[in-house]
């Protein structure tokens, strides 16, 4: 009777620990994804890899990927993108306010990959000749905040990747929720920050000894 009673107590404890570290965790794990809002898009780094698994699951080939960036208040995050998605593109269209920003960059892909970067002043009537004109591999990656509205994007046609309008979120491990439209796509990410199994030495003895 008393070794029935023990157990009973041994795992009631068990499940009153479980309880303060599941909470400990959806506290971490809501504090990242603040984080995360905070810092803009956390993921632009990674925009070459998760754009190379969306173009595979659209079956669009990188060479036929022609991204049109429409530029925001951060034009050094559209840069940033930009020098990474270049390598092996046969186009590239931005859409900015401030063109003399990126004419050294054109210059270069020029001059390094023959690449030619088309560079326009935002304008709705430039935004509405470029998708009257829809071609396979046309994907929009509009860097504009939520409080920005350039364009009214026909998502039915046309790959639409919002950049910072719609948050990306962890979705487990290292996947990542990328909005793609009025849908998400779930792509594999990197480690951006070490990751621990366990919040601490306790809690780690706790279920490596749970049987």
């Amino acid at each position: 009777m008393m070794g029935k009673n023990a157990f009973s107590v041994r795992d009631a404890i068990k499940s009153f620990l479980k309880n303060i570290f599941n909470k400990r965790r959806e506290t971490e794990t809501d504090g990242l994804w603040e984080d995360e809002k905070e810092e803009g898009n956390p993921y632009l780094d990674q925009i070459r890899d998760i754009m190379e698994q969306v173009l595979e699951m659209k079956k669009i080939p990188y060479e036929a990927f022609a991204p049109i960036l429409i530029d925001g208040r951060e034009s050094n995050d559209t840069l940033m993108v930009a020098e990474l998605l270049s390598r092996d593109l046969n186009r590239l269209v931005v859409l900015t306010e401030r063109p003399e920003y990126f004419e050294a960059y054109a210059d270069n892909m020029y001059e390094e990959q023959g690449l030619i970067v088309e560079i326009f002043l935002k304008d709705t009537r430039k935004i509405d000749g470029l998708l009257s004109k829809i071609s396979y591999g046309n994907v929009i990656l509009d860097f504009e905040e939520a409080d920005q509205d350039f364009a009214d994007v026909k998502f039915e046609k046309i790959l639409y990747i919002p950049i910072f309008k719609r948050r990306w979120e962890s979705v487990g491990n290292l996947d990542i929720a990328v909005p793609i439209g009025y849908n998400v796509m779930i792509v594999r990410g990197h480690e951006m920050r070490p990751q621990q199994r366990y919040s601490d030495k306790f809690e780690q003895a706790f279920y490596e000894n749970e049987y």
